[in-house]
This record gives C-alpha cells, sequence and structure tokens, in this order.
C-alpha cells in the first residue's frame, strides 16, 4: 500500500487526492503536473528505450539492451550519419559513445496567457550510455511560467509576502539552483551568467541583485494572469508590487533574502557547485548543450519583452477624447458663464467641478469594462488593445485630474468678488 508520501517535506496523507492537493498547492512542495502523476501513477512510467519503446525496470537492464539488441545497431548508425554532418568540435563530442538527455521544466507554448506546466525530457545525441544533463537557467533567466497558475495567483493575492513566495517558489526548481558560495569563508557568491559562465558578487551585492530579479518575477506573474483578474484587482497587485519595490528592501527583504541565500548555501552549496562547474563544462565540451541553452535565454528575453510592452500605455489623451468627448468641447458652457457659475456657487456645486467628476466616472468604467483585454476601436482605421498598462495608468489619470480640481477649488477660494477665475492648469487643462 503506498505511503501517499510528499517527496519533499516527507509528510504522509491519508489519502492520493490529498497529496495531490499539496503538491499543487504548497509554495514549498509544489511540482508540476506531470511530477505528480509520477508519484502517484509510478507504473506508468517505465524505463523504455527510446527505439522500440520496450519497458524496463532497472537502467542496468535499459543499458544492456542497448548494449545487446538491435537497437544499439540503430543508434550507432544513427550516430555515423551524424557525424559526416557535423563539425569537428561535435564529431568530438560523439566520439565519447554517450546518450545525452537534458531535464528541464518549461512552459514552450503560452497561448492566452494560460500556461501549461511541462516536465520536458529533451533527447539531444543518442548513443550508447545514458548520461542525465540537468539543465540550469542563469540568474536573472528564470522561467516563472513552470510555475501552476494556481500558484501565481496565491503569490500574487499573499501581499507583502509575495515577493519572498515568488524567489522560494523559483528556487526550490532545480533547474533554478543557478549560484553557489566559492568559498565558505568568504563573502562572495558565484552564479551561472548569461554568458553562460561564472559571475562573483558580494553576497550583499547579489541580495540586492535578487531583490530586484523577484521584483521583475512579479510583474512577469502579474502579465501572465491578467485575465484571471478585474481591472480594480490589477492595479490593486500593481500597486502591492510598488509599495514592495519602493519601500521593503531594508525593512524585511534583506533579511529575508539573507536567510533564504543562506538556507541554499547550508543544504545545498556542494550540490549546487558540483553541477553548475560540470554544466558550464558541457556546454564548452557539447555544442547542443550550448544551443539549448542559448534558445532557453532567448525565450525568456521574449518573456521579458513582451511583459514590458503590455506595461506600456496605449489610451493617452487623444484616445480618451475621441471615444468620451473632448472636454473643452463638451463642457457646454462658453468662459463668461463658467465664470458666472464659480461666482454664484460653491466650488462642488459648479457645473466645472460636476463635469470633471462626470469624467472620472466616464474613464473609469471605459477601463473597467475592457478589463478582459478586449479591443477597443479609437478609430476607424486603428484598432488599439487595452494593455496592462492601461489597466494601472488610469489610477493616475484619475489623480491628475482630482489634483488639477484642488487647485481651481483654492483659487475659487481665495478669488476676491468679482474678478474671473483662471481654469487653466498647464497645457493639459485648458478651457476656452
Amino acid at each position: 500500500m503506498k505511503d501517499n508520501k510528499c517527496p519533499k517535506c516527507k509528510d504522509i496523507f491519508k489519502y492520493p487526492s490529498l497529496l495531490k492537493r499539496h503538491l499543487k498547492t504548497s509554495v514549498r512542495c509544489c511540482i508540476p503536473d506531470e511530477d505528480i502523476d509520477k508519484i502517484l501513477n509510478p507504473d506508468k512510467y517505465k524505463i523504455m528505450c527510446l527505439k522500440c519503446n520496450k519497458n524496463f525496470t532497472r537502467n542496468s537492464s535499459l543499458i544492456r539492451h542497448n548494449k545487446e539488441s538491435k537497437c544499439s545497431k540503430t543508434l550507432l548508425n544513427n550516430n555515423n550519419n551524424d557525424d559526416d554532418d557535423n563539425n569537428n568540435n561535435n564529431n568530438n563530442n560523439n566520439k565519447n559513445n554517450k546518450n545525452i538527455l537534458i531535464n528541464n521544466t518549461i512552459d514552450n507554448t503560452i497561448n492566452n496567457t494560460t500556461t501549461n506546466n511541462i516536465n520536458q525530457t529533451n533527447n539531444i545525441n543518442q548513443i550508447n550510455n545514458n548520461i542525465n544533463i540537468q539543465h540550469i537557467n542563469p540568474f536573472g533567466f528564470e522561467d516563472v511560467r513552470t510555475i501552476p497558475i494556481s500558484e501565481m495567483k496565491f503569490i500574487l493575492n499573499s501581499g507583502e509576502n509575495a515577493g519572498i513566495h515568488i524567489i522560494k517558489s523559483i528556487y526550490n526548481k532545480l533547474e533554478n539552483k543557478n549560484f553557489y558560495k566559492p568559498n565558505i569563508s568568504k563573502s562572495e557568491i558565484a552564479f551561472l551568467n548569461e554568458d553562460l559562465k561564472l559571475t562573483v558578487f558580494k553576497t550583499r551585492e547579489f541580495a540586492d541583485a535578487l531583490f530586484d530579479r523577484c521584483i521583475v518575477l512579479l510583474h512577469h506573474i502579474l502579465y501572465l494572469c491578467k485575465t484571471e483578474y478585474t481591472s480594480n484587482m490589477i492595479r490593486n497587485i500593481y500597486d502591492n508590487i510598488e509599495h514592495i519595490e519602493n519601500t521593503m528592501r531594508t525593512e524585511i527583504y534583506d533579511k529575508n533574502l539573507q536567510t533564504i541565500i543562506e538556507s541554499e548555501i547550508r543544504n545545498n552549496n556542494l550540490e549546487n557547485k558540483t553541477k553548475i562547474n560540470k554544466y558550464i563544462k558541457d556546454i564548452k565540451d557539447i555544442s547542443e548543450i550550448h544551443n539549448y541553452a542559448k534558445e532557453n535565454i532567448k525565450k525568456i528575453k521574449e518573456l521579458e519583452t513582451d511583459s514590458k510592452n503590455n506595461y506600456k500605455i496605449s489610451l493617452g489623451d487623444e484616445e480618451f477624447n475621441k471615444i468620451i468627448g473632448e472636454p473643452k468641447l463638451t463642457i457646454g458652457l462658453t468662459q463668461s458663464e463658467l465664470q458666472l457659475d464659480m461666482i454664484l456657487n460653491r466650488f462642488e456645486d459648479t457645473k466645472f467641478y460636476k463635469f470633471w467628476m462626470d469624467r472620472i466616472k466616464l474613464e473609469q468604467n471605459l477601463i473597467d469594462n475592457y478589463s478582459t483585454i478586449e479591443n477597443i476601436n479609437t478609430d476607424t482605421n486603428n484598432n488599439k488593445k487595452l494593455l496592462l498598462g492601461d489597466i494601472i495608468n488610469i489610477k493616475k489619470r484619475i489623480n491628475n485630474i482630482e489634483q488639477m480640481l484642488n487647485i481651481i477649488k483654492l483659487r475659487h477660494k481665495k478669488i476676491p468678488p468679482g474678478e474671473y477665475i483662471d481654469l487653466n492648469i498647464g497645457d493639459r487643462y485648458i478651457v476656452y
């Protein structure tokens, strides 16, 4: 009888369904769906020959099969054919007669920001003996798409703890264990960089870089989860990320990030050091691994670009005015009428004030009505798409209007009887 034990925390659950839920939702123990299936249904995942699809219960049996069966000849023949087409480096690699497997957890397809979590084993070059190579993402190129949507939402909804949760979730994954301490007695951290080499930072510098990275990762998962939230929820989450970035570096994150770094070094330093240095050597020696690593970096850069572009603003004053009207025209009063209204009434009772309060509602409703990221027709020949930047920017637009009204209110309060009030604020709010 299976004990339904979590492979990470070792907790035992009464039913497989409870274990499955734990592995899906726990920040500490969360793993991809395919790995969960492997734990719950181990019989489905037997060792298999990649040529004849025959299953084995031991690696040694597969190795013996590859040596003695016709599959071995097929593999050798394939290898010889490849040698003819490869360069000298590849020839040297193939002489080792090794079967190279790269293990990595990565999402290759994101359609409409729905994340699929794929534990992917890529076969690069099959020869005789099995060697398992763990892919490692360089620091700054960790892929949040390996995190289930449910866990992303948990992180985004966790308030001030969001940054810590995203770092823990990322560094619980083998492919993201990209740093180690070269010398335990020195305050230095070595990490795998974009060039697939080592960079050494002081521990404090690395903690700062890790903090900056957690902010970027939070923006990435907000971008990937944007269709899961209303516009108001998106603004609240964004405000929380801004709060973390602007106020919590020294208050909380220094100690917490330091703890995370120290814990990783205490528990996994030697293993991480060995794997990273071996990975760097394999990248130098085996072109397929180098190409695979570069391709993954390229995919992360594409995600970075997509995320940044979605934080841009597509709806400015011009677009808003086309949709809901030009304020100078739609206010419906002449300058003299506005001034007379200001003289006769409290500021909050003036048509000027009421117009702009209605304007706030119109702009807010415009954005909220397109909170599902639908298309907005701002022009007969132009189709604009609502972006995260538009959802976030509406708060700034409303603040600007409110500040303008506060300035005019002060003018209204201080203006001598019979004199006109200047209703213009800079170049943006002008009343003819």
